[in-house]
């Protein structure tokens, strides 16, 4: 239509890559060498600790984030937070496709000045509306972000542990690796970690007491007070 223009509304598209992995081995069973007497007699799990000793590890970041249950949690918001907007947008894109129609129909009814001013004042709109739900796409990706950037602190932490565990001195990110063995990938351990620290969250959570809401402390105190 003359002197009209509908631009297309911002539509925010996230996804998170699975990255499939092996699984961490255990560490090969050192040869049995002759010991002193004193050494057989330590503790079975110091001796099990001084086997697993891995100076090199590797992580998969993608797959960490995609099957723990702190990264598929952050899927799930996001999902839902890109579902609304993308509705949103639909709904907004059909009321202004309308409203394009409804000015194009009474066209002939108008002056060439009314129908300009009418076009501009519909282009103005269309303009503002779009900056709008850009913004809010914007803000979708900055939880996102923000989100990741929590979990990626976590995930360090819990690297961090790992390595000091196994008595790594390189952790490398697996895609820095061209070929490795599956039993220096620590991702699935790293996973168990993260699930066991958002496990405890969640009880805690649970088990919280919960505060009363405002309106019943405010309804006590505007209570009339009886004579004793």
């Amino acid at each position: 239509m003359s002197g009209l223009r509908l631009w297309s509304l911002a539509m925010l598209g996230a996804g998170l890559a699975v990255v499939t992995g092996a699984p961490p081995a255990l560490a090969q069973e050192a040869p049995s060498r002759a010991t002193p007497q004193v050494q057989s007699e330590q503790p079975q799990a110091q001796q099990i600790q001084a086997e697993q000793i891995f100076p090199i590890l590797a992580f998969d970041r993608a797959r960490i984030i995609a099957q723990s249950q702190m990264g598929v949690a952050l899927e799930a918001q996001i999902e839902s937070e890109r579902a609304a907007l993308l509705a949103e947008n639909d709904q907004i894109y059909a009321d202004l496709e309308a409203e394009e129609q409804e000015i194009s129909d009474q066209r002939k009814m108008m002056s060439e000045e009314a129908f300009r001013a009418r076009a501009a004042e519909f282009d103005a709109k269309v303009t503002e509306v779009r900056a709008q739900q850009d913004e809010k796409a914007q803000a979708v990706q900055r939880l996102y972000d923000s989100a990741l950037e929590e979990m990626e602190t976590e995930m360090n932490t819990v690297l961090t542990r790992v390595a000091r565990d196994l008595g790594a001195v390189v952790v490398f990110e697996r895609q820095q690796v061209y070929l490795m063995s599956g039993s220096i990938d620590v991702t699935k351990v790293v996973i168990d970690r993260l699930d066991a620290i958002q496990a405890q969250r969640d009880a805690a959570t649970a088990t919280a007491p919960k505060e009363p809401p405002a309106e019943d402390a405010e309804t006590q105190d505007t209570q009339p007070k009886t004579a004793d």
